[in-house]
């Protein structure tokens, strides 16, 4: 959301923001984003109150917005019952695959719901598989910003920070600690491969315990490197040779892969949700199938074995991720779709 206001009002759209939360006491990104000059406001969107939701009704009413524009489930819930018997077109984003949960399955469904934004075409499918309406879902890529994600040329630097040495080969995850990222899988797959390649190491940059994948690291407890949230996955992935995305399910369009994909960094991914579109088998980043230890295992091997066809398949996915992921181009489509609704 942040990302897509930030690129509107640079194109020279006038937009406003609004938050799940309270004034007293309001997130970190809501005073930056105040100091850069954004309107933010904070509204109980997990917990709506009467009072909230027509005082949200009355903004929406006195500064005459053309377009609503709701991120997450919670929003979207808050809007659609405040905004009831007012014209003004509502936006619904879906970023994954998952089946839409309660009473938010049927507001999708509501014609208040001018259109369903997925970030992917398996979004798009899944939708329409649980009754939405095809005429309404559009696909739009999200993205990634193209002067954080490039190589900066230290390599060295962050493999000496992080205690990697500099002749490992290192396969890394970026993804929350969680069971549907395919971590057990990762792992084992790492595991067929330690006993042959002594020099590769696995860096995990994301949040969680690293204790619920205990029984799946520990036997290469030496190779693996977890780095808790980091707030700098651009420098982590220059420390790395491949990025890897073991998904099992959920995803909409790993937003790590087009980061790597940016980066210059050769990717493996499952075929998982919406990654085949843009991990073309033997032209993006290889593709396995979700759950197959023993084919993910044999791809890292293949790009760790042949670094020449890891470079071609980097090399051509960072010209397909300039094409379809930067800032610009998400903001240019998006602000088509929403003349569509009010012109």
């Amino acid at each position: 959301m942040v990302r897509l206001a930030r690129s509107l009002r640079d194109m020279g759209e006038e937009v406003d923001l609004v938050f799940n939360g309270s004034e007293e006491s309001p997130p970190l990104e809501v005073v930056r984003l105040r100091e850069e000059g954004f309107t933010v406001r904070l509204f109980e969107m997990d917990r709506p109150t009467i009072g909230g939701l027509l005082e949200f009704r009355k903004l929406v009413l006195s500064n005459a917005y053309e377009v609503i524009h709701a991120h997450r489930d919670p929003a979207l819930r808050f809007s659609f019952l405040s905004l009831v018997g007012v014209p003004t077109p509502l936006v619904a984003q879906r970023g994954t695959t998952y089946r839409p949960k309660g009473f938010v399955r049927w507001i999708l469904k509501f014609p208040k719901v001018r259109l369903v934004v997925g970030v992917s075409h398996a979004v798009r499918e899944a939708l329409v598989a649980h009754g939405v309406s095809p005429d309404k879902v559009r696909v739009v890529y999200g993205s990634a910003d193209t002067g954080e994600f490039t190589p900066k040329g230290i390599r060295e630097e962050m493999r000496s920070s992080l205690g990697l040495p500099q002749n490992s080969i290192v396969v890394g995850m970026v993804a929350a600690l969680v069971g549907k990222k395919g971590y057990p899988h990762f792992l084992n797959a790492l595991g067929r491969l330690s006993c042959r390649l002594a020099t590769l190491r696995a860096l995990c940059v994301g949040r969680g315990r690293p204790e619920k994948f205990r029984e799946f690291w520990e036997p290469i407890a030496g190779q693996v490197l977890f780095t808790g949230h980091r707030g700098d996955v651009a420098r982590c992935m220059e420390a790395m040779d491949v990025v890897v995305c073991a998904s099992t399910k959920g995803e909409g369009l790993t937003g790590a892969l087009r980061e790597a994909m940016l980066m210059g960094v050769p990717v493996i991914s499952t075929a998982v949700s919406g990654n085949p579109e843009v991990v073309l088998h033997g032209h993006t980043g290889l593709l396995v199938p979700i759950g197959d230890e023993h084919a993910l295992a044999r791809a890292m091997e293949v790009l760790v074995e042949s670094p020449a066809l890891g470079v071609r398949l980097a090399r051509q996915a960072k010209v397909l991720a300039y094409r379809l992921f930067t800032h610009r181009l998400r903001a240019e489509k998006m602000l088509n779709l929403y003349g569509e609704l009010t012109g």
